[in-house]
């Protein structure tokens, strides 16, 4: 992601730049090593995405996730907050 997101701040300086993938594509491959995740976008993660002009167009394909949940052994689940309440109210 961070190499993408570099090419995208290099090509809005006018430079050349090509961006190659060396995995082949999880979708049409017979065995992947790893597992697949989902990505979760932080607040500073929006805020270079802004910089670059793509933060409204990428946040409105997300799902807001303003908390992580934490199952404990006994079955209690506890909410913790991704950043601080300034940042929370822009998820």
């Amino acid at each position: 992601m961070v190499g993408a997101l570099n090419a995208c701040f290099l090509a809005k300086r006018n430079f050349q730049v090509d961006v190659y993938e060396a995995r082949e594509d999880i979708r049409v491959a017979k065995f992947t090593r790893g597992r697949s995740i989902n990505l979760a976008l932080s607040y500073r993660g929006r805020q270079a995405l802004k910089a670059i002009g793509l933060e409204d167009q990428i946040v409105s394909k997300g799902v807001p996730m303003k908390a992580r949940m934490i199952h404990s052994l006994s079955g209690k689940k506890s909410a913790i907050p991704y950043g601080n309440k300034s940042q929370i109210k822009r998820c």
